[in-house]
């Protein structure tokens, strides 16, 4: 039967986690989501219209990890509708890679404002290319990955299947995606915490502060997704694996989801009233 549960009762229970995380977060995506896309003043500024594009790939990645717990708790449905479930792992992918470009373009764009190169609701060409380029190179790798369905659900972890063609091929821009796209992110931010260390400018407590927060967002969000991609590419040599220790580390993984909107909820007080302002109040001053 299509819906027979799983009879492994410990791939049972992760299926259960996996849905239980991606059913917790879910509403907290669509309120921000929401919030981000109705406001205008929001929507007018680059780098918040950059923010939610990444609030709707990690959204999308709530979406395959629920899936996921589902075909875990009933295998067979990965069995006879096997092509959606690669679609599904495909797709996944696609969120997380499309991550990156979005960060790098995010994070150079708040150091050239810092420094006073662009304005806050200025973007330039160039980086308007690189958004260009990485959503072409991810969408690209989209549809190969939904043509060539090279990738699947072993067990309980999406993965590439390599009987199937250019499988090595996108593992290898993987790779080359997420360490150069990172590293480019994170020496950015450390750029921008030099700048406000040595900078002469006369500037606010208050306006230092947000650049501070700014900051700490940005590299606190790099630095976890520098351990999920470390973790990833070495599991195999640093870790003994089971379905217990495979259901942990993508755990860390889905766990991204939360720390994403904890930093935006933690350290942007604007988002905060604004979000507030639309659920509870009428109107509300917003003050940094």
């Amino acid at each position: 039967m299509l819906f027979d549960i799983n009879p492994n009762s410990e791939q049972f229970v992760i299926g259960i986690i996996y849905c239980s995380l991606a059913v917790i977060i879910a509403p907290a995506y669509v309120t921000i989501i929401y919030v981000m896309a109705k406001d205008k003043e929001l929507r007018r500024n680059p780098q918040y219209r950059l923010m939610n594009q990444i609030n709707c790939l990690d959204a999308g990645q709530v979406i395959c990890h629920f899936l996921c717990g589902v075909f875990i708790i009933f295998p067979q449905v990965a069995v006879k509708l096997e092509v959606l479930v690669r679609i599904c792992s495909s797709t996944s992918l696609f969120f997380w890679q499309a991550l990156f470009p979005v960060i790098v373009v995010l994070a150079i764009s708040r150091i050239l404002i810092i420094v006073e190169y662009i304005g806050p609701e200025r973007t330039p060409k160039v980086l308007k290319m690189v958004a260009a380029i990485g959503w072409m190179l991810t969408v690209g790798v989209w549809l190969f990955g939904f043509i060539t369905q090279n990738s699947f659900l072993y067990g309980i972890v999406w993965m590439y299947d390599e009987s199937k063609f250019g499988t090595s091929i996108l593992s290898t821009i993987d790779i080359y995606l997420c360490f150069p796209s990172l590293g480019i992110t994170y020496i950015a931010y450390l750029c921008f915490i030099v700048h406000l260390c040595v900078s002469g400018r006369d500037v606010s407590g208050s306006h230092r502060k947000v650049e501070i927060r700014i900051f700490l967002q940005g590299s606190i969000l790099c630095s976890y997704m520098c351990v999920i991609v470390l973790i990833s590419t070495n599991e195999d040599q640093w870790f003994a694996i089971s379905d217990t220790t495979t259901a942990a580390l993508d755990c860390i993984w889905i766990f991204l989801l939360y720390v994403n909107l904890f930093l935006l909820f933690a350290f942007n007080r604007t988002i905060r009233i604004k979000t507030a302002k639309t659920f509870f109040y009428g109107s509300w001053k917003i003050s940094r």
